[in-house]
């Protein structure tokens, strides 16, 4: 039988940078809907998606976002969206700034398994085939280099 979930401020398992107020686990594989703090240049690889949406909405902060080729900034109330197979990646390019604080919405649900993953590698990321080989495992494509590599 469904029943109401409520997840209160600072509960949800923890899995670096994000809180996970719901999974994939625990919405029968709908979303994932977590809420993290992106420090300054953190952003993962540019990377693709094969099954999932991945959504943004900036609570606080300005977030460097590429979608395929183009680069903006997004800042707190802006909403972004990237459909399965666009490449992607974010980042806090400010110096100075706190870390951005974003809400990430995935459809379907189940990219925090991949994220803990990702964390797992550590230093290894850097390594661009044990990260497509961790990527793979969730159907995720490495594709690029961080933002902040790109823009150096």
């Amino acid at each position: 039988m469904a029943r109401t979930r409520v997840v209160r401020n600072g509960e949800g398992a923890v899995v670096a940078p994000w809180r996970v107020k719901s999974s994939g686990d625990l919405s029968d594989g709908r979303f994932d809907l977590m809420v993290g703090e992106v420090p300054y240049r953190s952003g993962p690889p540019l990377h693709r998606h094969e099954d999932q949406e991945d959504t943004f909405y900036v609570l606080e902060g300005v977030l460097t976002v590429q979608g395929d080729d183009e680069i903006f900034e997004a800042g707190p109330g802006d909403f972004v969206t990237f459909p399965p197979g666009v490449a992607h990646t974010f980042d806090n390019l400010e110096p100075g700034q706190p870390p951005v604080r974003v809400l990430n919405i995935m459809t379907p649900g189940g990219y925090d398994r991949a994220i803990a993953a990702f964390n797992e590698l550590g230093a290894q990321m850097a390594d661009l085939a044990k990260a497509q080989a961790a990527g793979k495992r969730f159907k995720v494509e490495i594709v690029g280099p961080p933002i902040h590599e790109k823009l150096s």
